[in-house]
């Protein structure tokens, strides 16, 4: 296999796993713990950029140019969209 196929598939996995444990259970990766605020938040953000790093391991086997050029343009815009939930999980909360 390639890589442009291996590493986009091996991130999505770690993104699942760590989004899936923070929505369950709360849990948070060590580095990440005392920054997460809103766990439910972050590990959203953390499956839509999975979702987006699994597309993009798939879509070099896509038939036609355009729909691969369309699973890229979706794929960025769904890791731009992950990557705001996961700065928002990060933000404190204003509940006083």
């Amino acid at each position: 296999m390639d890589w442009h196929v291996v590493v986009p598939g091996a991130l999505a996995l770690l993104f699942a796993i760590g989004g899936v444990a923070a929505i369950r259970t709360g849990w948070v990766w060590p580095w990440l713990r005392t920054r997460v605020f809103r766990t439910g938040l972050y590990g959203g953000g953390q499956l839509l950029m999975a979702a987006a790093f699994a597309v993009q391991a798939i879509a070099p086997f896509a038939d036609g140019r355009a729909v691969r050029a369309g699973l890229g343009v979706a794929s960025v815009l769904t890791l731009l969209t992950g990557l705001v939930l996961l700065v928002l999980g990060r933000r404190p909360s204003r509940e006083r």
